[in-house]
């Protein structure tokens, strides 16, 4: 009987971090195997968070841990973009309210998860994450280093199981023995478990590729909202009259390019506080003296 692992406990920011870090760079240099990390890099990665924190995991440990993140990624993004819900970027938090975090909870369980524990990292889950929506399963061309959906299947799924699956258990003739029956009986529930497992494969594929779709659309999405957002911006950034040269104006300008959230912020507010926000906001983000 094989010994249990040790249970690994996630609970450094600083490791956490190292992690996507090392993911981020492995991704860059290295590529993609599907949408997580190659065979190669996750033994990068491991010795970084090895060697750099004493922090000791195997690829399984490292995997579940990247898909658990990137799940709740997923969800961070679909309560971001979420019409009324303000997400504050400085403290990473949602203004919901409790029946809110109740009833997006019974839609997705990871939105409880995010409710007790802020998304880690939030731009470097960005930059991790966001490249697997890029090249999903619609933006695929024939310079792409991921394998085309149709071929996933060909090599390595579609092989001994799949022509398993196209042979049909034909009914023994009344003269054969007992045991050459009980022989192919055998062969019988061999083949349906492994049809089982092939099924149960394309299921757990089909659900991949339904979030990745649900992914580029949100995405699709999101950009025609950024489009929405500069434009409004830019009118009530005018009816300022501070005039350009001016550097709240400058500062205005630089913070809407920073991200939506800021973008959101602006739109909110009123005008009477609408300069000394420019000014903090832009002091926080070193763009404001």
């Amino acid at each position: 009987m094989s010994e249990k692992k040790p249970r690994v406990s996630w609970k450094s920011e600083a490791v956490d971090k190292a992690f996507l870090e090392a993911c981020l760079d492995e991704v860059t240099i290295n590529g993609r195997e599907g949408t997580s990390l190659k065979g190669c890099s996750w033994k990068v990665v491991g010795e970084k968070l090895k060697n750099e924190h004493n922090f000791i995991v195997d690829r399984a440990q490292m995997k579940n841990r990247y898909d658990y993140i990137k799940k709740k990624f997923v969800t961070w993004v679909k309560l971001r973009n979420k019409t009324g819900n303000l997400y504050n970027p400085v403290t990473n938090t949602f203004s919901m309210s409790d029946e809110e975090w109740v009833a997006e909870g019974k839609l997705d369980k990871y939105v409880e998860k995010l409710r007790n524990a802020p998304l880690i990292c939030p731009d470097l889950c960005t930059k991790l994450f966001e490249g697997v929506v890029s090249t999903g399963v619609h933006c695929w061309g024939p310079s792409s280093t991921l394998p085309h959906p149709a071929e996933e299947f060909s090599a390595h799924d579609m092989d001994e199981d799949h022509y398993t699956q196209m042979e049909t258990d034909a009914p023994h003739a009344s003269d054969e023995s007992s045991g050459r029956s009980k022989h192919h009986e055998g062969q019988g529930n061999s083949k349906r478990v492994r049809r089982n497992t092939f099924d149960d494969d394309l299921r757990e594929v089909g659900k991949e590729i339904v979030n990745v779709a649900k992914m580029l659309v949100e995405s699709e999405r999101l950009n025609r909202e950024k489009e929405d957002d500069v434009d409004a911006c830019m009118e009530k950034l005018e009816k300022m009259e501070w005039g350009e040269g001016d550097p709240r104006y400058d500062t205005a300008l630089l913070l809407f390019g920073e991200s939506a959230d800021l973008r959101k912020v602006w739109l909110r507010l009123k005008t009477s506080s609408c300069e000394s926000w420019v000014r903090n906001a832009g002091r926080k983000y070193r763009l404001f003296e």
